[in-house]
């Protein structure tokens, strides 16, 4: 199944949780009525039948109160995960890893972590760590990609080998392509109104058992049903939690094979979970979380009903059945002398097609690959990323880039809107970027992304206005400005934590924004209107809209293009897997794919929340 597939079906899921939610709010309403209809039998003026209970007032209002309590449950869970994956982390008190790594298994992490966003294109999660939790388990949490956080927690992170956390790193990786993530959150913020119903329970049970008043006795009688009542909905509401949890974990188990083409290295994390320590929370938030987690996070109730995840043997049978306990495995990382090709180097197409770059969405490049690629970073400008210069790294990369004629103005745009102390942090930094290849430009502002998300509002505003003005500085717009410049704005607006909405179903709805698209990479990757008309035919085709004329280039700025990616980010998940096909047919059309030209096809996807894998380096 490919990512695009495994997107629509995540939303199909998404539609079947909420009816399954709605039937067990319908079930909760109805069974709150039947109570109130028996206590309201002793009152002469209540309705002595069901029906004509539920059609008076007594039945609405009942009806209403609880719908109220449930969905002001919900909204405050909710309001609470607002700021996505970030929010979550902070709720349950894991601590960000910024910076420099505190200890040696920390860097670790981190050293995965990044290989793991190199290899895949997407951008790397910010990390934290529970220290309280000698559990071994972990999760991803967040609305879309570009707002994700991976938590760790400290017995995973003594317990595993550097195999075992690849595996499990990439399993969580897997769980952030097939958009599992949001609704991991939808589920929390349901369920958390289908719990308050329980809370409202008890506090009427309280209020009761505190009275000496007669009348009090109903509310108390009434307190205890409603927790009873509460306490079914939220094991209902587990039992679908954990249904639909349990399948995507061997979906992930998968997924994590096909990148580390270690299955020893995932089958021996899941080994030791069973034999050394567990993976159950001791976290207050332990049952809300359980369905995010890599182990599981609870014990498990009704004979493994409430499971939220495959036994521990059977998701091992599934990808190693000849595994071995110790059985060691050597890391798989080629020798670094190779490289990954010169500054300006182009990929022949010989080695690529169109159908099969499009299909590279979602997946891993070669792991030993993306370890060299990491490990070649210079280390200067790796830490200046991690840690307190992120800002710095990208001014720089941008900097680096630019032509000599106009190097003075951006110098100049830079020191008027940052100041002379930012000045001198980027003229630090720029002699490391000397040799750098092409390929590692955007690898090295994907690392820095994290830092530069968990800047303030007004912070990431200056960054975003910067960056443009930098950009401006010279009238001209080059590929890889406008690839920096949307990364960072998917990233650093304030939309950035908004999951995409779909919108468009056919191709027809978007006809303009296609052409554009089109258009943009057809002039800026052919020399002439010739060629430029020959790439943009061969991409246009395959959508049987008729024919459409090649927009002049001065037609196509970067600000129309700019809109026309939001139109395209709305088309469901299996048009998209077209779109960036067509993409790639455009860059192709000379036989060749340039590195600026594969940096504007990675920011052209991760604007569709699909990540592209580098292309330099086939999956």
């Amino acid at each position: 199944m490919s990512f695009y597939e495994h997107q629509d079906r995540a939303r199909a899921r998404t539609v079947q949780l909420l009816v399954l939610f709605a039937l067990a709010v319908v079930i909760i309403v109805a069974c709150i009525n039947a109570v109130m209809f028996a206590l309201g039998l002793s009152q002469a003026a209540a309705p002595h039948t069901w029906r004509s209970w539920l059609a008076s007032a007594y039945g609405g209002w009942t009806s209403l109160s609880v719908l109220a309590v449930m969905g002001a449950g919900s909204a405050y869970t909710s309001l609470r995960l607002a700021g996505g994956g970030k929010a979550l982390a902070a709720m349950i008190g894991a601590r960000r890893v910024a910076g420099r790594a505190a200890d040696a298994r920390e860097q670790q992490l981190r050293n995965v972590v990044e290989e793991m966003s190199l290899a895949s294109g997407t951008p790397a999660p910010a990390l934290y760590v529970l220290d309280g939790e000698s559990a071994l388990n972990a999760f991803v949490a967040g609305t879309r990609p570009t707002e994700t956080v991976m938590v760790v927690t400290r017995g995973a992170l003594e317990a595993f080998t550097r195999d075992e956390l690849q595996g499990v790193v990439a399993h969580e990786f897997s769980h952030v392509f097939h958009e599992d993530m949001r609704l991991n959150m939808r589920l929390m913020g349901m369920l958390g109104g289908i719990l308050l119903v329980s809370r409202a329970g008890r506090g009427l049970m309280r209020v009761g058992r505190d009275s000496s008043e007669k009348s009090t006795a109903q509310v108390a009688l009434l307190g205890l049903a409603l927790f009873v009542i509460g306490y079914l909905g939220v094991l209902l509401g587990s039992v679908i939690q954990a249904a639909i949890s349990r399948q995507r974990e061997f979906l992930a188990d998968a997924s994590a094979v096909q990148f580390t083409r270690n299955p020893d290295g995932l089958a021996s994390a899941l080994y030791r979970i069973g034999n050394s320590g567990g993976s159950r929370l001791h976290s207050a938030h332990a049952d809300s979380l359980a369905h995010f987690c890599f182990g599981e996070a609870v014990r498990p109730a009704l004979a493994g009903l409430l499971a939220t995840h495959p036994p521990l043997a059977a998701r091992i049978a599934a990808i190693a059945p000849n595994f071995e306990p110790g059985r060691v495995r050597a890391d798989d990382v080629a020798p670094p002398a190779t490289g990954h090709g010169a500054r300006g180097s182009a990929q022949p197409a010989a080695s690529l097609a169109a159908a099969s770059i499009a299909a590279s969405v979602g997946r891993f490049a070669a792991s030993a690959a993306a370890r060299v690629l990491h490990d070649g970073l210079p280390p200067t400008l790796l830490d200046a990323a991690r840690g307190e210069a992120p800002t710095a790294v990208t001014y720089a990369l941008l900097l680096a880039a630019t032509p000599g004629a106009e190097h003075a103005k951006a110098w100049e745009v830079l020191r008027q809107r940052e100041g002379d102390a930012s000045v001198a942090r980027v003229k630090a930094l720029l002699p490391h970027f000397i040799g750098l290849e092409i390929q590692a430009r955007l690898p090295l502002l994907n690392l820095a992304l994290p830092n530069l998300t968990a800047l303030s509002a007004a912070e990431r505003t200056s960054v975003r206005n910067t960056l443009a003005a930098i950009i401006d500085a010279d009238g001209e717009l080059s590929f890889f400005e406008f690839a920096v410049q949307r990364i960072v704005e998917d990233h650093l607006a304030e939309r950035a934590a908004r999951a995409l909405a779909v919108r468009h179903f056919s191709f027809a709805n978007v006809r303009d924004a296609l052409c554009k698209t089109l258009a943009a990479l057809a002039w800026g990757g052919s020399e002439g209107r010739d060629a430029a008309e020959a790439a943009f035919l061969r991409a246009w085709r395959p959508f049987s809209l008729g024919m459409e004329p090649l927009p002049a280039r001065q037609d196509v700025t970067a600000r129309a293009l700019v809109s026309a990616l939001a139109e395209l980010a709305a088309l469901s998940p299996l048009l998209k897997q077209n779109v960036i096909s067509a993409c790639a047919d455009c860059v192709l059309e000379d036989g060749r794919v340039h590195a600026v030209e594969a940096e504007l096809l990675q920011a052209i996807a991760l604007s569709l929340d699909c990540p592209l894998p580098p292309l330099a380096s086939p999956a």
